[in-house]
Order: C-alpha cells, then sequence, then structure tokens
C-alpha cells in the first residue's frame, strides 16, 4: 500500500483553508510567543510557544501527533513549570490531587482539542474497540467504586481521574497513530528521546546537576533522573527505548542501524549511571528475551546476544574501575531481594492490609495513608529513610483494591496476553517485532514495578496498548499492517 501525504485528506483543515495556512499560523504564534518570553514570564510564553508549534504541525500533517505524544510522555519535571502541579517537596512525597497530569497527559489534551477542530468522525473511527475495552472499562469502575468506601477519599478520587487520564490517553494513541508512517515515526520519536535523555544523563554524571531533586547527586552517591522524578524510573524508560530499538533494527537500513546501536549503546551507559538495580535485573532478562522474540535468522540471534553480552560486560568492568559508587551497588546485590528495591516491611504491611479489607481493600491511593495511621509499627527501625509508600505494585494493589480490585486487573492482564497472540498470528516479520516489543515493554513496567513502584500510573504502559490497538485498526481498514501477510507494519 502506498501511502501518501493525502491520505489524512479527510482529517484536515476545511477546503475553505489550506493545510498550510495552519503551519503558517502555528509558526507565527509560537514566534510571538518566542519574543514575549524574552520579556518576561519565559517559562508560560515559552511553553505557549512550543504549544503553538506543535498545534500548527499537526494541523498541518496529522501523523506527527503520534510522535509528539511519545517525546512529551517523558517530561515530568516540566511540571515545575506551572505552580498548579507542583506536587512534591522530596522525592518520594506522593501526588496529590493538584498533579493528576502530567505533560504527556498534558500534550495529549493539546492534542484532543486539535482533532475537536477536524471535521465529525464515525464514533468507531474516534474510539476504535478492542478487546481490552471491557476489561478496562470494568478495572475503572473498580477505582471509581472505591470513592466511596475509601479509607483516604482524597487519595481514591486522584488515583480514579489519574486511571481516566490514562484510559483518554490510551484511546486517542489509535487515532493519532493511524498508518504505517505514523506508527513508524512514533516508534522513532520513542528512541529519539531515550538517546536525548541519554545524553542529558551524560551530563548528570560528569557535571552533578540533578535539576530538581539535588539530593540524588549528595556523598558522590549520583543517581541519573533527567526529566523523570524517580532515577529507577527513567531507568525503565531507557529501557523502553531500547526495546523498541531492538524492534527496529533489523528492518532498517545500514545507516538508520548504527543509529539505532548508537542509541542502545548510549542508553544502555546511562542505565548505569541511574544505579536502578532493579532495572538492571529486569533489563538483563528483557533484553535478551527481546532478542529471541525477533523475527530473524538463528545465527543473527545468536550474533546479536554475543555482541550485546560482551559489550555491555566489557562496559560495566570499564565503569567499575572509575566509579566506586557503581561498584558498592553491585555488590549490594548479596543483600538478596532488598538489593532490587523490595521494602520486605511495605510488603508486609500491604499483606495484612489485604488481610483486614479482603474484599475492596482498603481504597485506591490508600496504601500510605493507612500505613502511617495503622500499620506504622511495620515500619523496619533499622532503616533511617521514611518511605511509606509500597514500591510493589502487586502487594499495593492487594491491598487497596482487594479481591475485586485483583480480578478485574486480571481480567485486563489476560485480555491483553490474548489480544498479542492474535495481533502476533500470520502477521508480517516486521510487525510481529514491533508487537513483540509492546508485550516486552509491558513486561518491564509490570515487573519493575515490584520493586520499584509505578504499575498501572506508567504512562508507557498504556502507550503501549494504544499503539497495539493501533496496529490492530491499521489491519481491519486493510491498511499498512500486514497481519495477513500484505505489507510491512
Amino acid at each position: 500500500m502506498t501511502i501518501t501525504r493525502n491520505s489524512f485528506a479527510t482529517s484536515r483543515a476545511s477546503p475553505a483553508l489550506p493545510a498550510e495556512a495552519w503551519l503558517i499560523a502555528g509558526v507565527l504564534a509560537a514566534a510571538v510567543c518566542a519574543i514575549a518570553a524574552l520579556y518576561g514570564q519565559s517559562a508560560a510564553f515559552g511553553c505557549a510557544a512550543v504549544a503553538s508549534l506543535a498545534a500548527g504541525v499537526a494541523l498541518y500533517e496529522p501523523r506527527t501527533l503520534g510522535p509528539m505524544l511519545a517525546l512529551a510522555l517523558p517530561l515530568e519535571i516540566t511540571k515545575l513549570w506551572f505552580p498548579f502541579l507542583q506536587t512534591r517537596s522530596e522525592l518520594g512525597g506522593g501526588l496529590p490531587p493538584t498533579s493528576v497530569v502530567d505533560a504527556g497527559r498534558l500534550i495529549v489534551a493539546m492534542a484532543f482539542v486539535v482533532w475537536a477542530l477536524r471535521p465529525a468522525r464515525p464514533r468507531i473511527d474516534v474510539l476504535p474497540v478492542s478487546p481490552l475495552t471491557l476489561p478496562l472499562a470494568m478495572l475503572f469502575a473498580v477505582y471509581a467504586l472505591s470513592t466511596l468506601y475509601a479509607i483516604d477519599v482524597s487519595a481514591a478520587r486522584t488515583e480514579s481521574l489519574r486511571l481516566l487520564f490514562s484510559l483518554g490517553g490510551f484511546a486517542l494513541v489509535p487515532f493519532f497513530v493511524r498508518d504505517r508512517a505514523s506508527l513508524r515515526w512514533t516508534l522513532y520519536a520513542v528512541v529519539f528521546s531515550a538517546v536525548a535523555l541519554a545524553i542529558v544523563g551524560v551530563y548528570q554524571q560528569i557535571t552533578g546537576n540533578f535539576f530538581w531533586n539535588e539530593g540524588l547527586g549528595l556523598f558522590g552517591e549520583r543517581r541519573i533522573n533527567t526529566t523523570f522524578a524517580d532515577p529507577n524510573h527513567f531507568a525503565r524508560f531507557l529501557l523502553v527505548g531500547m526495546v523498541v530499538a531492538l524492534a527496529l533494527w533489523p528492518f532498517v537500513d545500514r545507516r538508520v542501524r548504527f543509529a539505532l546501536a548508537t542509541a542502545m549503546a548510549l542508553s544502555a551507559l546511562t542505565l548505569v549511571f541511574t544505579g536502578s538495580r532493579g532495572a538492571w535485573i529486569v533489563g538483563a532478562v528483557a533484553l535478551p528475551v527481546m532478542v529471541l522474540a525477533l523475527p530473524i535468522e538463528r545465527r543473527v540471534r545468536v550474533r546479536m546476544l554475543s555482541v550485546g553480552c560482551a559489550a555491555l560486560v566489557a562496559a560495566a568492568l570499564v565503569i567499575a574501575a572509575f566509579s566506586p559508587f557503581f561498584t558498592k551497588r553491585v555488590n549490594t546485590f548479596t543483600f538478596g531481594v532488598e538489593a532490587s528495591g523490595a521494602r520486605p516491611y511495605l510488603v508486609d504491611a500491604g499483606l495484612h492490609m489485604f488481610a483486614d479489607h479482603p474484599l475492596t481493600g482498603v481504597g485506591a491511593g490508600g496504601y500510605q495513608s493507612s500505613f502511617q495511621n495503622d500499620y506504622y509499627d511495620f515500619k523496619d527501625p533499622k532503616i533511617k529513610a521514611n518511605v511509606t509508600i509500597s514500591h510493589t505494585s502487586v502487594v499495593t494493589l492487594m491491598a487497596e483494591l482487594g479481591v475485586i480490585g485483583m480480578v478485574a486487573v486480571a481480567f485486563v492482564m489476560v485480555r491483553w496476553g490474548a489480544y498479542v497472540r492474535t495481533l502476533l498470528g500470520g502477521a508480517h516479520p516486521e510487525t510481529k517485532a514491533v508487537v513483540a516489543a509492546l508485550a516486552v515493554i509491558s513486561a518491564i513496567i509490570f515487573f519493575g514495578s515490584q520493586t520499584e513502584g509505578r504499575f498501572l500510573e506508567d504512562p508507557y504502559l498504556w502507550f503501549a496498548a494504544g499503539l497495539a490497538v493501533a496496529i490492530d485498526a491499521m489491519r481491519d481498514r486493510g491498511g499498512a499492517d500486514a497481519h495477513e501477510g500484505r505489507a510491512p507494519l
């Protein structure tokens, strides 16, 4: 199938107003805002300039919305530019109701407004139906229901709103990513954002500038966070970028392969600097699994695994020779499960919450409040840090949502697994690689959340699921997906 710039013609501006006019208007508005930023309110006008330019580009070429969303998702730090979104006085301090929207969700909202300017579309074209629709609706119903009985009603409302925004982003991804070109651009944007932040991470490592969380650079124990609040979540994001790069690598030309290999190398280097032991463990399993899942010749797989392992071992040895902190982090693996980031006392408290409230739990978002008020005796006195947020997502879900919530989550996961198998069946090799990458990304997020938290809250979980629905929608439209072997992606 040949894809042209007119493939989105029906979704462009009305015939009376050429698409180029939107681009020109966006550039002019961005220029005016940029000039205004020089005279005051630089953050506000700077954001307005970027938003104006992005809106103009999106109205000119709607396929850029998917890549824009991919580029915006890692920008957690930009919440500090909006006074009403400033949320934490310290890392791990929790997320009050004013922070249910991060930078990525703001971009989703703006993108939806942009698309609302287009001519009316059939509802099925706006919100593609998938096997995930029913289980996700049930999951949200459980969250919303928990606001009626939660120990911390405010937290329950916050988490319900957060999930609602995540579901909105998930539903809009297949609306933005509608053909082979937009899908490929979106995947490239994920890799680009990973390598861009990897370079920022190297800068942090060299200079010791840790932006909004200076405590990460104290006492010589530098843990790179770039634009993320938590170095562990930044490390997880780097794994996401590496997995996407691996999925694309066999299906691009030599020059792009070199760029992808460079991106993976930089991401791996910065992954070491994050000091995230949990991400190291998950990556050591997930990356080889991704290589094994690639639909390529066995000898190529063996070569990729051999080169990758050798490069990682060599890099680890070199870094260990110059970084006492890295050696110290590696040595902590002798501590057992706790070395991965798990907190046994938080797990014990969560299990007791579940035992005390087995059916409905303490309510969405209620773990921390319950721990501080009723289960604080479980805190290990040997640990000086006042960590009261669960780091194990399964335990968190059990404690907060009870059996009802666990059944709803299990329903979503079972449907997701069946959906992935359906998309893989009979697909073109390139499509298989992309779908396998989306499955591996979801696994990285799930297993990473068992020691670092943030499972359903992770925007990349919903982004990956949205891309899977987008691929399925392309197949149903007879578009660029090769589910029946017609064309790659």
